[in-house]
């Protein structure tokens, strides 16, 4: 992957519109909406971080966001309603790994808005990007046991189960087994052809 075109994007993150939804750059003025889910358990669950304890909490966190704007590098958009722009939930690139040419996906929605279908509307935006304005190879995500929700959705975006490793993170003072999910450039496209056919 070219690495201009790579730190071009994440540092001038660009804002994406679907049906419903606006993708853009996390604000200090999202620190409520934020704070909202992002102290909630059940938000959190199967998450590499703890709930929010306090709003302070929460404006470091945007305010690393923020530095990661402007070193441009990987990071999330948040996802907003187009309706009030409320920030219900972030999806972006958890990592990229240049080399080989493959990144990470990484999702969070607020509890309230689930089953809606939004995320599915995020994610699909975010893969597009991935693939056809960074040229990325690969895309992956790596999903906790019993996390049924996410599994669906990387299913229904066209990602494939690959493999579960055992006990493989320590997470909250406990060993997690997760599952791998992937999809490749050759897939994306064919599954983009066959619908726009």
């Amino acid at each position: 992957m070219d690495d201009k075109k790579y730190r071009k994007l994440f540092s001038d993150l660009p804002i994406i519109q679907t049906e419903r939804l606006i993708l853009r750059k996390i604000m200090p003025e999202d620190l409520y909406d934020m704070y909202e889910y992002a102290s909630d358990d059940e938000v959190s669950r199967f998450l590499m971080w703890s709930p929010h304890l306090n709003i302070a909490e929460t404006r470091g966190h945007i305010e690393y966001l923020q530095k990661q704007y402007r070193k441009g590098c990987a990071t999330d958009w948040g996802v907003a309603l187009k309706s009030s722009n409320k920030l219900i939930g972030t999806c972006g690139f958890a990592s990229v790994d240049l080399h080989n040419n493959k990144a990470e996906i990484g999702y969070v929605l607020s509890q309230k808005y689930r089953k809606r279908g939004y995320m599915r509307e995020a994610v699909n935006k975010i893969l597009e990007i991935g693939f056809l304005r960074l040229g990325l190879n690969r895309i992956e995500a790596r999903i906790l046991e019993s996390n049924a929700q996410s599994e669906g959705l990387a299913e229904s975006v066209g990602m494939k189960k690959e493999g579960t490793l055992r006990k493989a993170l320590f997470i909250k003072g406990v060993y997690k087994t997760f599952s791998y999910y992937a999809i490749t450039k050759d897939e994306y496209i064919g599954a983009t052809d066959l619908h726009n056919a």
